[in-house]
């Protein structure tokens, strides 16, 4: 411890001998630190200057950027709450705002002292994102409508639709279980009626062949004589006398019956042949329908059999679908709109007598015995015939074996028998035959099939009348070119978008459908697709949903009214003037059509689609009581017409129309656009590409140049003050985000902003 202090003490006593020595050390040294700290210190100012200009300049080049998107379009926000750079050009006010920034530092420094005075060297303003690009109008709109839509209006829908889950979803499966059904159904029928047909067809060889004469079976014919097995049999005692005593003449006298023996031969044989001939040809005959018949006993019968899979399937518990969804989500408003209790399972009740439809494997067994049993009919008249031409051949061997005729007689019987059984089973009465037809035409419910077979095609006439003249309705040059426009927009902006260009139409159900029936099953499909868009909708906030209420609010759609005319009176003069593009704009977005009536024929196409579901529901529930399913389905189908009919006729008059019979609600034509958009939301980038169209129709401005966001750069420099050689070395190292040249500093500010 002393030996440290005595070091202190010597170090302390030479530092005091050095600093007060008089022969200049001092001095110099004193300069050398100075400037060192003077040269350190200036380093620093002009680094605290740089970081200054830095954030000064950044500062400045952000509010040049924000200048410039104050400057928006005002129309497009106005009309579609879209954000878009407009007025004046974003060049002048970015390079106006940043001279204004650096002047405005450099008109103070006559009062104060200015540490960094920046000039602006260069400047540029680039576009960073467009509003034609998919993914910015996207983003805009859903900002725009993530707080703005009346999303609960939407989901008011749902609570009207709700309650009627149940009762559509057994609907949509008894329809299409009893459509389908009905298909195979009668297809099953005309086979099995080509069978009888067949039959009938047989029958008439045998009794057209002429065998019944030539035997003869009718009593009327026994006595006329003529070359018939009868009287050949008839005549042979005759003719085998006459054998026998020209075999033996008495008195070794001439044969005396020589000429009689002769033509009784030929009579004979001739007539034999000719018998086993038109057998033959009979039989081959009969033995060809018969196959036919036997192939379309079995095409009947593989039919039956499809049915049969089919009410198995429809008995097996369904998968979730959109309805079991949307009965299960808890939807506000709902419990205010029920349906009556009992509804969905009258209708299951419906579905389940689907299978009296189908026919028991015994009874095609049964059938098929009895065509075979035909068949062996004809084959025993055949052998018959067969069997008397050899009898007859044995007869006529000479000598005469046995002159009794007991022998042809006896084959005469046989044949009258096996034609008399044919022809009471097949031909008259045909008791087996009209057994059949009765079974096989069921002539009470078949009258009744018909004739509301009659009153639905009639329904459906009119309700494609009514539909099919919006196809019909005179086009005129201007709006034909007006979609024409809208169409190179709508390419343009798809490959812009680097989209492809095949858009898939929706497809109006009931314009496409051959026939009532077919109009009725795919209304079922369209129904589904609207409650599966609803449970997407309740499930999760989906942007088709916001898509779909923006195009719904924004864009204009065709009223019903406009069609008043047309359906009551025929009259298309004001409809031709009404399908202006401009009066249907959400139709076009929601289908795609570029022409003047493609969409709104679509529009209301799923209109009535939608409607005839809804009623054909109701028509199950009130039809049931006729027991037969098809009855119950064609019932269903005149009721589901009629009403859907009066529906369209109640949107032309007052724009509304009420929901269900069950839930006494009016819904308006736009709701039911809505539910259209959230069916139809496949296909985003083209749907987007048509409300971009839409928006640079009406405003003139192509959305893919007008600026969303954008970027500006500017080059900023400021003079340094004390040793710029020293700040381009540091530069040199990386130190510095600029650079210097000569006596200045430079660095470069980029800024992105968007709306």
């Amino acid at each position: 411890m002393v030996v440290h202090k005595r070091n202190m003490t010597e170090c302390i006593r030479q530092l005091k001998r050095l600093l007060l020595r008089d022969d200049g050390a001092v001095t110099v040294f004193a300069v050398i630190v100075l400037s060192s700290l003077l040269l350190f210190f200036s380093l620093l100012i002009d680094y605290a200057r740089i970081a200054a200009l830095h954030k000064l300049s950044e500062d400045a080049v952000r509010s040049g950027v924000r200048s410039v998107l104050s400057a928006y379009d005002s129309t497009l926000y106005e009309r579609y709450g879209l954000f878009g750079r407009g007025g004046t050009e974003g060049q002048t006010i970015f390079a106006e705002a940043m001279n204004a920034n650096t002047k405005g530092s450099a008109s103070s420094a006559k009062q104060t002292l200015q540490l960094v005075r920046s000039k602006v060297e260069d400047s540029s303003l680039h576009t960073a994102a467009v509003l034609g690009s998919h993914d910015v109008f996207a983003r805009q709109v859903l900002e725009e409508m993530k707080y703005k839509a009346p999303v609960d209006f939407t989901l008011e829908l749902a609570a009207k639709f709700a309650p009627m889950a149940g009762a559509m979803k057994e609907s949509a499966v008894t329809i299409g279980l009893l459509e389908r059904m009905r298909k195979l159904y009668e297809r099953r029928e005309a086979h099995l009626a080509r069978v009888l047909q067949l039959q009938q067809q047989a029958a008439a060889a045998i009794s057209g062949s002429g065998i019944d004469a030539m035997i003869p079976v009718q009593t009327t014919a026994l006595a006329s004589g003529g070359d018939t097995a009868l009287s050949i049999a008839s005549e042979y005692s005759a003719y085998a006398a006459h054998v026998i005593h020209d075999q033996s003449p008495p008195n070794d006298g001439d044969a005396k019956y020589t000429n009689e023996i002769e033509a009784y031969e030929e009579k004979a044989r001739s007539a034999a042949i000719e018998l086993r001939r038109q057998s033959a040809a009979m039989l081959k005959q009969h033995v060809k329908l018969q196959g036919e018949a036997l192939k379309e006993w079995e095409l009947a019968r593989t039919l039956n059999e499809d049915m049969q899979q089919l009410v198995q399937q429809a008995n097996q518990s369904p998968p979730d679908t959109g309805y079991d969804k949307v009965s299960k989500s808890k939807v506000t408003g709902s419990e205010q709109h029920q349906v009556p209790a009992g509804s969905a399972s009258d209708i299951e009740q419906v579905k389940q007598s689907a299978d009296e439809l189908v026919l028991s494997d015994s009874w095609f067994v049964t059938y098929k015995q009895e065509l075979e049993e035909q068949g062996s009919a004809a084959a025993a008249l055949d052998m018959e015939a067969g069997g008397f031409q050899s009898n007859i051949s044995a007869s006529l061997s000479k000598p005469v074996i046995n002159p009794s005729a007991d022998a042809l007689l006896e084959g005469v019987t046989n044949l009258r028998l096996a034609y008399g059984i044919y022809g009471e089973r097949y031909i008259r009465p045909a008791s087996i035959m009209e057994k059949r037809k009765q079974t096989l035409e069921s002539s009470n419910l078949k009258a009744q099939l018909k004739q509301q077979e009659e009153q639905a095609g009639s329904l459906w006439k009119q309700a494609r009348g009514m539909l099919h003249g919006l196809t019909a309705v005179p086009q005129t040059e201007e709006h034909i070119k007006l979609f024409e426009q809208v169409k190179r927009r709508f390419d343009a902006n798809l490959l812009f978008s680097q989209q492809s260009a095949e858009a898939v139409n929706a497809v109006t159900g009931t314009e496409q459908a051959s026939g009532a029936h077919e109009a009725a099953e795919q209304s079922t499909v369209l129904m589904e697709g609207l409650f599966t868009g609803m449970a997407g909708m309740l499930e999760r906030t989906r942007d088709s949903l916001y898509f779909g209420e923006y195009v719904v609010h924004r864009y204009a759609s065709f009223a019903p009214q406009n069609l008043r005319t047309m359906i009551i009176e025929g009259d298309t003069t004001e409809l031709s003037h009404a399908i202006s593009f401009n009066n249907q704009e959400a139709e076009y977005v929601l289908y795609g059509f570029h022409n003047p009536v493609g969409n709104i024929a679509a529009a209301y196409g799923e209109l009535f689609a939608a409607r005839l579901a809804v009623r054909m529901m109701e028509g199950l529930i009130e039809s049931r009581s006729l027991g037969h399913p098809l009855l119950i389905l064609s019932a269903a189908l005149i009721y589901g017409l009629e009403k859907s009919i009066e529906d369209m006729l109640a949107f032309t008059e007052r724009g509304t129309a009420p929901l269900s019979k069950f839930v006494k609600v009016e819904l308006a034509y736009t709701d039911y656009l809505r539910l259209f958009m959230l069916m139809h939301s496949g296909n985003e980038a083209v749907r987007l590409a048509r409300m971009i169209a839409v928006i640079e129709q009406n405003s003139g401005t192509i959305l893919s140049a007008v600026p969303s966001a954008v970027t500006g750069e500017a080059l900023v420099s400021t003079e340094l003050w004390f040793v710029p050689g020293l700040m381009r070395v540091l530069g040199r190292f990386g130190l510095l985000e600029g650079k210097v040249v000569g006596n200045r500093y430079e660095t470069t500010q980029t800024i992105g902003w968007s709306y």
